[in-house]
């Protein structure tokens, strides 16, 4: 007998309410993943790009499996990045459920109290909802987590390359394997993930012992895609001026802030389009730009914001307009990176060469959503005008560089593995004072069993888990009865109490800033320390009228003056090896790549012409007066231990993305100093001694000095690929 079809082996209220729908035909990657789960009993990651359907192919065979029986537990539980995301699924899934009358939930900050407790009282069918409201479930809820979760058969989390290799993503995984301890009987994953090459490390987050067991359906799609970059020389400060300051404005800007702002309006005003930039403060200068030239011009700003400073009316408020027939451009940051339905986006923007090539492919994959639509992208990247005086590393464009490097990756179909071997001793802390809090105590051995046996933490070795509590006990996060339980110290009270502690990263205080009573936004610091001042944000410009530190608000009105704020945001995340490489290799190359504007054209000629004349390809170092520079293109973590070992031989040595500055040194002392360690290098911990900012995530700062060394260590230095730098680098005496 052969298997029936996809749409067979549905529910049939579910193939209803696909009737109901006018859907005409399933799409591959449904088709493949009702037979996946309907016909297995595995995990399973539905990887596919934007728009590719993965939500439906996840719950089209979940709900047809809990169809019959969809009462007296949560049977499915879907886990979003974004309270914003959650909002547009449950909208989808209600819509989808309704014929089978299964009900959706959903649970995260914005949902009233009244809404949270239906579910409490009466939990069935489908459950939206962040990770950080799953923390508080297993704070403020404990006694109810077995009802809630007994029967539970399915986990689905949205976006799941958001989780990967971060605080966040451990913290997620430490949540699900407490919760799966719970059930009843196996519960099982299913990843929905964008396209991102090898999905390994996918694999091995969803399941880290036997990732090899995790199935994998893969839609990669046939899109045309059209890409521009534009490069822009910022001429040095007082030779050009963007802007005159006024009695009640500064000049914020220079001319080619100006003139990148008047392309962004040539290209996308009148269109639905979404532009990027590396940070908020990017965000609100060019959305502030824009609309100055605009209204200079008598004309209407058809430009919005969004970013996650932003009060939710604000943006609520711009998503429903990027989801209505307005043509509505957008300034954003990652808020809108991930797969929140913003309608048909024409074309997108990014300022800036990308943090990653996977925040690269995301933010192409928001445009061209329709069939037969291509994704078009307009990359952008402003470097300052190279002259002869210049510093040799400026005048290689490495932001340039950077954007060619990763554009050749992606089209070559590579991009960043992550790496999710992080000891995340941060996450660790906050999830042993989770389980004590949900226990009311607990013991050593029942702590290792929950959280690193059967638990996340799976690479944490029983020596360092005992070295952690001992942290924990010094600072009072936790305390041993004399009968050997573990209950929180008075310290640790106060941070499992308070609502920060939801939250695995770092949530720095914010001032809120109101207008007549309404939240514009927040900021994490302000760009003066007393009223008068001036302020840019929501894209609009607002005089400062009062300071309340002790209420946390700062209270505004509308004017022409302004300055940008300050938003709390951590760096880029590490460069991969490959990406300098790839850089190095754009460099000596000859072609000329044809999504190059002209002046990206000639700042590259420039560039490989300074290459050339400098030797710095075949001679990595340069002497440039009383400073030498190494140029590495190693990454940026074999940077940094290198960067280390100089500290640790006392040298004066600074990081320089795809190299290392060295003051008062020639090129062969520096060659003589490091080739010492080739015979006698320290480990990786003594290096990790010589950087004074070891405490990365929210808890660390609980760690004691050498455990944390050694984390520092094992997450963000790579010394025997530093050494194999040193070994390789020519010497001088071969040059000769």
């Amino acid at each position: 007998m052969s298997e029936p079809s996809a749409f067979h082996r549905l529910h049939p209220t579910i193939q209803q309410e696909l009737y109901r729908m006018k859907w005409t035909s399933l799409r591959p990657i449904q088709v493949d993943a009702i037979h996946a789960v309907l016909g297995g009993a595995g995990h399973l990651i539905i990887s596919a790009m934007t728009a590719g359907g993965k939500t439906e192919a996840a719950f089209l065979p979940i709900l047809s499996e809990v169809a019959e029986d969809y009462l007296g537990s949560i049977r499915a539980l879907y886990v979003g990045p974004l309270k914003a995301l959650i909002n547009d699924q449950f909208r989808r899934l209600e819509e989808l459920c309704e014929h089978a009358e299964i009900p959706v939930h959903k649970w995260h900050g914005d949902v009233g109290q009244s809404a949270k407790h239906r579910v409490l009282k009466s939990p069935g069918g489908v459950l939206l909802i962040t990770p950080e409201s799953i923390e508080s479930l297993f704070i403020n809820h404990p006694d109810k987590l077995d009802t809630l979760f007994a029967r539970l058969s399915f986990i689905v989390i949205d976006e799941l390359h958001a989780f990967l290799g971060n605080e966040r993503g451990a913290h997620l995984r430490s949540l699900l394997a407490r919760l799966m301890q719970r059930a009843s009987y196996p519960v099982r994953i299913i990843g929905l993930s964008a396209t991102l090459g090898d999905m390994t490390s996918a694999k091995r987050w969803v399941d880290g012992r036997t990732p090899e067991d995790v199935a994998l359906i893969t839609s990669e799609g046939d899109k045309t895609v059209k890409y521009l970059i534009k490069g822009y020389r910022r001429l040095p400060s007082g030779e050009e001026r963007g802007e005159e300051a006024t009695d009640d404005t500064e000049a914020i800007a220079t001319a080619d802030d100006f003139r990148l702002a008047q392309d962004l309006i040539t290209t996308f005003a009148g269109t639905t389009a979404l532009i990027f930039a590396n940070s908020k403060q990017q965000l609100e200068l060019y959305a502030d730009l824009s609309g100055r030239i605009l209204s200079r011009d008598g004309k209407p700003n058809p430009f919005r914001i969004h970013h996650g400073s932003l009060s939710k009316a604000e943006r609520e408020d711009t998503e429903e307009a990027l989801r209505s027939s307005r043509p509505t451009a957008t300034f954003c940051s990652s808020t809108l990176e991930l797969g929140i339905d913003v309608g048909n986006v024409c074309a997108v923007g990014q300022i800036g060469a990308p943090w990653s090539i996977a925040s690269l492919k995301q933010r192409l994959g928001r445009s061209g959503r329709r069939e037969g639509e291509p994704s078009v992208l307009w990359l952008y990247v402003v470097e300052d005008a190279a002259s002869e005086h210049s510093r040799p590393i400026d005048r290689l464009y490495p932001q340039l560089l950077r954007a060619i490097a990763m554009t050749e990756l992606m089209l070559e179909g590579w991009c960043e593995p992550p790496d999710i071997g992080h000891w995340h001793l941060s996450t660790l802390i906050q999830q042993v004072m989770s389980v004590v809090t949900e226990a009311g105590g607990a013991s050593a051995a029942s702590l290792y069993e929950r959280l690193i046996m059967r638990g996340a933490f799976e690479n944490i070795d029983q020596s360092t888990f005992v070295r952690t509590l001992r942290s924990m006990g010094s600072n009072d996060l936790i305390e041993q009865t004399p009968e050997g339980t573990i209950i929180l110290g008075l310290k640790g009270e106060r941070i499992a109490r308070s609502f920060e502690f939801y939250s695995a990263f770092v949530t720095e205080k914010e001032l809120r800033v109101l207008h007549r009573g309404h939240l514009i936004g927040t900021v994490s610091a302000l760009p003066t320390t007393g009223a008068d001042g001036y302020l840019i944000l929501a894209g609009r410009r607002w005089k400062i009228l009062e300071i309340d530190l002790d209420r946390e608000e700062v209270l505004v009105e509308p004017s022409r003056g302004g300055r940008l704020p300050l938003f709390a945001g951590a760096s880029g995340p590490d460069l991969h090896p490959r990406i300098h490489a790839k850089m190095r290799e754009v460099l000596a190359g000859a072609s000329i790549p044809i999504y190059l504007d002209q002046t990206a054209k000639d700042m590259l000629h420039e560039a490989r012409t300074f290459a050339q004349e400098s030797n710095i390809l075949q001679y990595p170092f340069f002497c440039d007066g009383n400073e030498t520079i190494w140029f590495t293109w190693s990454g940026t973590r074999v940077n940094r231990t290198l960067l280390g070992l100089g500290l640790y031989h006392g040298l004066s040595v600074r990081d320089e993305g795809v190299a290392l500055a060295f003051d008062r040194l020639s090129d062969a002392d520096i060659q003589a100093r490091y080739s010492l360690l080739l015979l006698d290098a320290p480990d990786s911990v003594e290096i990790a001694e010589y950087f004074p900012v070891k405490a990365v995530e929210k808890y660390d700062g609980y760690v004691v000095d050498e455990l944390l060394c050694e984390a520092f260590a094992r997450n963000y230095l790579d010394l025997p690929s530093a050494l194999q730098v040193i070994e390789s680098a020519p010497s001088n005496t071969m040059m000769r």
